[in-house]
């Protein structure tokens, strides 16, 4: 809420600089900063405060603190002799949706332009002036908290005003020029032909106030919260009225409010205020009464409040109350409708006196364990290890189009109430998240990409229904390297994805291994799946060729996907290795075998053969061309050997490396090249 400090000043006196008034509001439950640069308060209110969205509202708090009355302005406008009850007949067909409903008439109106200070005291609280009549029941609206509705006189058919609740598929062009589809659950002011005004949320277009407007209807009601609440969302509409209503407006305020917008509107735009109110109250409301223990008041706040301090409280409040045998009776005023029970009153008193000022009697000591179970410190981890090789992370939406998803699975999850088409799915994978944001990137010229994401997917289970799981994927494509003097083109491949898995793994002290996956339904091609200890570990490939060409991708995408269990029990395991006390002996080995061999067949073999004095290996050429067979390749590796006991003999190595060589010839046909 908005507060004018220029309009505050006009309706209760004040000392303190506004900066300390501000100060002492949030000091008593307001949340409030003040602006220097536009001279306002800026208040963050509560939803139980209705009374607060206005000036006087705020000004009454304000009196509290200071002690100060509120200065309210007289009004002076004269009645003609005509009676309004010849002029508009009033009729409430739902009376839940509108218990009170009550208007005034004046004539002979000129619509202009606002006076200065108005169109000022408006802009300050963020509204732009439109004209002297419409500004008038918005500047009503801010000072008293309770909202108006101006109706043009003459385009009310047959003068009637009917209260009533919509027809199904019932329509109205409102004052924003958009035409509204109305539900049964929406309030409705019409005329005898039509509706002109949906209650409590925005006016029509066909009853507005122009500049060719003489005679105005002014309308001010108490609208059922619920009812205007339902309403506004079914339309998915906000405005300045409903706000208040929703919330609950002063249902005795009625004639005030009219009364002072036509004191305002005859002062600004002349004209002839009918005489009386037309007014419909079918059911009065009753005030709301609360019984208080003066005793309780004491317990629940901790403190020795005696019984006049409350009921001064309850008199700066504007409770009326009488006092008997410890026992406060109580009479609600009409514009709290937040306080209905005795706690409601006990916060009142207590946000009066200060919370701030509620000494603690009692001092809690106790301690914060150390040890704190995360279980996803895991995760933690694995981001580190993708961040720092060099991968961006990647935070997508979890709602995808039906047509994403039928590419990924067709154990889809649909919404029942989707906003839109493109978020109408629960995703089943990462991937259409990450190609999208890959395809946003490519589009603004950037294809050199190595993303990941973790998050929730979701999929249907015919016996549980559907079930959320987590998931770490993430995607590559262009060159890892950035263009540069030094730099040749290194683009991203299967093979260096590879090894960015296999390194992780190696992070963990897990041993791998490879196998070739071809899932027909799957997202990738052509993949590899990789296992540690016999348990999955992860799987990557390329993503398809029909997926890249839906994402407008066009050159080459590949794609892993982690499988989370393994980690699990892997943190926190601190691995420490003594730094190597011998030499190692480092050898290459070039190999040619047929195009049908794996070179994991061929790393399956050095490892077995190099036993525990082999410590490392790495293929770093693959050859094929006219040096070679056709239908062979040459596959060269580097191979690191060392002893934790001793410096290792050439004859030792020469060992090795000839039954590394002996066994690939005898199970792979490889020939040493």
């Amino acid at each position: 809420m908005i507060i004018s400090i220029d309009w505050l000043k006009e309706l209760v006196s004040f000392k303190k600089s506004p900066k300390d008034i501000a100060s002492d509001l949030t000091s008593i439950g307001l949340e409030s900063t003040y602006n220097k640069d536009r001279d306002i308060i800026d208040i963050e209110l509560t939803p139980n405060r209705p009374d607060c969205m206005s000036h006087i509202g705020v000004a009454k708090e304000i009196s509290i603190l200071t002690d100060n009355k509120i200065k309210r302005t007289k009004n002076s406008f004269k009645e003609s002799s005509s009676d309004i009850s010849n002029e508009i007949e009033i009729n409430i067909h739902n009376k839940k949706g509108c218990p009170r409903y009550g208007a005034r008439i004046i004539k002979g109106v000129k619509v202009g332009k606002s006076p200065d200070w108005m169109i000022s005291r408006l802009e300050q609280c963020g509204i732009r002036s439109l004209n002297s009549i419409v500004d008038i029941s918005n500047y009503v609206l801010l000072e008293i908290g309770h909202p108006l509705h101006i109706f043009d006189l003459d385009l009310i058919v047959g003068r009637t005003i009917n209260i009533r609740s919509a027809i199904k598929n019932e329509g109205i062009v409102t004052l924003d020029g958009q035409k509204r589809e109305l539900s049964n659950n929406h309030l409705l002011i019409s005329d005898e032909e039509k509706p002109i005004a949906i209650a409590g949320i925005i006016g029509g277009q066909n009853s507005e106030v122009t500049e060719k407007t003489i005679n105005i209807l002014i309308e001010s009601a108490y609208f059922d919260p619920v009812t205007i609440r339902r309403g506004a969302k079914l339309l998915n509409l906000s405005t300045e009225a409903s706000k208040r209503f929703e919330r609950g407006v002063d249902y005795d305020a009625i004639h005030s409010v009219l009364d002072r917008a036509v004191d305002l509107i005859i002062d600004i735009s002349g004209g002839e205020c009918m005489n009386g109110i037309a007014e419909s109250y079918p059911e009065p409301i009753k005030a709301n009464s609360v019984v208080l223990q003066s005793g309780k008041v004491n317990a629940v706040l901790g403190i020795n409040l005696d019984n006049n301090f409350i009921s001064k409280t309850f008199h700066s409040l504007g409770i009326k109350h009488s006092f008997n045998k410890d026992v406060f009776e109580c009479k609600i005023p009409s514009n709290r409708p937040d306080l209905e029970r005795p706690i409601d009153l006990i916060e009142e008193i207590g946000r009066i006196y200060g919370f701030d000022n509620i000494e603690s009697k009692t001092n809690y000591i106790g301690t914060i364990p150390l040890d704190i179970n995360d279980e996803e410190s895991h995760i933690d981890s694995l981001r580190d290890y993708f961040r720092e090789i060099g991968f961006n992370e990647a935070m997508t939406n979890s709602l995808i189009s039906s047509e994403h998803a039928s590419l990924i699975s067709n154990k889809s999850v649909k919404v029942s109430n989707p906003l839109n088409r493109e978020m109408s799915i629960l995703r089943a994978s990462l991937f259409p998240g990450l190609l999208s944001s890959a395809r946003y990137n490519i589009r603004r010229g950037e294809t050199n990409l190595a993303i990941f994401e973790y998050g929730n997917v979701f999929c249907s289970e015919k016996k549980k229904g559907w079930v959320e799981n987590k998931n770490f994927s993430g995607i590559v494509c262009g060159n890892r390297l950035t263009k540069g003097w030094k730099n040749a083109k290194q683009p991203f491949d299967m093979f260096l994805l590879k090894g960015v898995l296999t390194n992780l793994a190696k992070r963990y002290n897990l041993e791998t291994q490879f196998t070739s996956i071809d899932n027909k339904d799957d997202i990738l091609l052509n993949g590899l799946k990789i296992e540690c200890d016999g348990s999955p570990f992860a799987k990557i490939g390329n993503i398809k060729l029909d997926v890249l060409n839906n994402f407008e991708i066009d050159f080459p995408v590949i794609a892993f996907d982690l499988y989370l269990d393994v980690f699990i029990d892997k943190v926190g395991q601190i691995r420490f290795q003594q730094l190597p006390q011998f030499p190692g002996v480092e050898r290459d080995l070039s190999l040619t075998v047929q195009n049908g061999v794996t070179i994991n067949q061929i790393e399956t073999i050095i490892i077995e053969e190099g036993g525990n004095l082999l410590k490392s290996h790495q293929i770093y050429d693959l050859y094929e061309g006219d040096q070679i067979e056709k239908g062979f390749k040459s596959a060269t590796f580097s191979l690191l050997f060392r002893s934790d006991k001793k410096t290792l003999k050439d004859s030792e190595v020469d060992l090795i490396m000839q039954s590394i060589i002996s066994e690939t010839s005898r199970t792979l046909g490889a020939k040493l090249r």
